[in-house]
């Protein structure tokens, strides 16, 4: 019994340092969680969720390193040149993640400046869908095809980038063609009732109907209306699907690319 204790005893002298380090590791990491997760509860009650997310994030991973080097100084690991040895890393890293540390200052700008947010009608380069996700180094968006894409963030900063949601409305346009023999002002009068009559149109800023092309196989009604922009896409189509009908059932001819080929000299043809 005494030879066990013995070594117990001297394992302890040995390892003591290791284990108040391992201790040390334990709490300092629980701790951290724990602060984390309560630091969030606060900042979420005054801000957005993914914002709340980002920051308690930082500071999570701050309080993390704070409790590594606790750990390794306690262990007797020497500070001085394990800071020698990370400046050395940290320049050869500094330059291998440039384009990393490029898009972390592109996020916390997009952030603080609040350009984007989740939840947000956008166009990025072209493509229009949803923003499900802002995080400190892409943006994740949902297309209007349910297919997600994910943007670096500089991308972001450098492409043209269209909010739709900044405004509770949107305009939206779309062009109806109809033949030339049709009467223009029937066309007018059924695509203005069409419509007046649709619950989700606005009537201020008023509804815009008319001539705006003179094709080459019809004449072009462009219908200019005002929706709330969360329904701007179901507006646009109850709306189209409207009008089609209603031009139809009224006899009016739409459209279809045509080309009539005519001669200046009648033809003559050669029977053999």
């Amino acid at each position: 019994m005494d030879v066990v204790l013995a070594a117990l005893v001297k394992f302890f002298e040995t390892y003591e340092r290791y284990i108040e380090a391992t201790i040390a590791l334990v709490l300092g990491v629980t701790l951290s969680y724990f602060v984390r997760k309560l630091l969030f509860k606060q900042l979420a009650r005054g801000m957005p969720h993914h914002l709340a997310n980002i920051i308690t994030r930082g500071v999570f991973y701050t309080l993390l390193l704070i409790v590594i080097l606790i750990a390794a100084g306690i262990s007797g690991i020497n500070l001085m040149g394990l800071a020698v040895a990370g400046s050395v890393a940290g320049v050869i890293l500094g330059f291998a993640l440039q384009p990393v540390i490029t898009n972390l200052a592109a996020g916390m700008l997009i952030i603080t400046e609040k350009i984007l947010s989740p939840g947000d009608l956008v166009e990025i380069d072209g493509v229009r869908g949803w923003v499900v996700d802002v995080s400190l180094f892409s943006i994740t968006l949902q297309r209007l095809d349910g297919v997600y894409v994910r943007y670096p963030n500089i991308k972001v900063l450098s492409s043209k980038v269209l909010n739709y949601s900044r405004s509770p409305v949107m305009r939206i346009d779309f062009v109806v063609s109809i033949a030339y023999k049709e009467d223009a002002e029937k066309a007018y009068e059924i695509i203005r009732k069409v419509v007046e009559a649709h619950p989700l149109v606005l009537k201020d800023p008023p509804p815009e109907i008319f001539v705006s092309n003179l094709g080459s196989s019809g004449v072009d009604i462009l219908v200019r209306v005002w929706v709330p922009t969360q329904m701007w896409y179901e507006v646009k189509r109850d709306l189209l699907w409207r009008i089609k009908k209603a031009i139809s059932d009224a006899g009016i001819e739409i459209p279809f690319t045509q080309i009539d080929v005519w001669f200046r000299n009648p033809i003559r043809v050669e029977k053999s």
